[in-house]
């Protein structure tokens, strides 16, 4: 879920919104999972109460997806299951609300790499940096995968796509004039860049429980855009 899908339900007097819940997906029904029995009634949504929506007394302006479970309002397992529980951030909502503080300090996106802002944004305002960031060169990999792979039929990954990629001698993707020292030094740095992200910040932020804080991640965050820009223009 984006910020553009924000179903809004009802707008009230008080300046208040109803928006659709994400737990229930709207329905006001407990959502089905792979534990329930074929003959169990539904029952009323617990994020919700039934109701279908949830109301949030701020300017919908304020209001973003929530970036732990991508809008959906669902709590999820390590392995990509639904665990029968509502996000432990949002409560089942599938939404946040960002304070004026919060609003003001994120400037910096317009100067990021939009692929960059579209899996990084929501997750940063749910406070979630690692995520943030872990998704960010994740985007970056997942990109390189797909250009290698149309270029060559090769299915490589990680440090491999990067050195395939930006190979000296036969590079797909050549960002200077290699016949020159200057041209082949930007390239070989370029190639160190990439796979140092990849071995030193994405890896280990997807196989170890690593907290970052705020500033921490803008920093990466650029890095990664950096990145981005060199392999897809905008």
């Amino acid at each position: 879920m984006t910020e553009d899908d924000l179903e809004i339900r009802k707008e009230f007097n008080d300046g208040s919104f109803a928006v659709k819940c994400g737990f229930c997906d709207g329905s006001g029904q407990f959502p089905a999972t792979d534990f329930d029995e074929d003959n169990l009634a539904p029952f009323p949504c617990s994020a919700c109460k039934g109701k279908g929506f949830n109301v949030f007394p701020t300017s919908k302006d304020n209001l973003v997806p929530c970036g732990l479970c991508e809008g959906t309002g669902k709590g999820w397992s390590e392995d990509g299951y639904f665990t029968g529980e509502t996000c432990t951030v949002c409560r089942g909502t599938g939404v946040i609300q960002l304070d004026k503080k919060q609003i003001r300090g994120e400037s910096f996106w317009s100067l990021l790499h939009p692929r960059i802002t579209s899996v990084a944004r929501a997750r940063f305002r749910s406070r979630h940096y690692a995520d943030a960031v872990e998704a960010a060169l994740k985007e970056i990999n997942t990109t390189l995968k797909q250009i290698v792979r149309d270029q060559t039929g090769q299915d490589l990954d990680g440090v491999a796509a990067v050195q395939r990629a930006f190979s000296l001698q036969n590079p797909i993707i050549r960002l200077a004039d290699l016949s020159t020292e200057t041209g082949r030094n930007i390239q070989k740095g370029y190639l160190q860049i990439f796979s140092g992200s990849i071995v030193g910040i994405r890896n280990p932020k997807a196989h170890e429980n690593i907290a970052i804080d705020r500033k921490q991640a803008i920093h990466f965050l650029f890095l990664a855009s950096l990145l981005m820009s060199k392999i897809v223009h905008r």
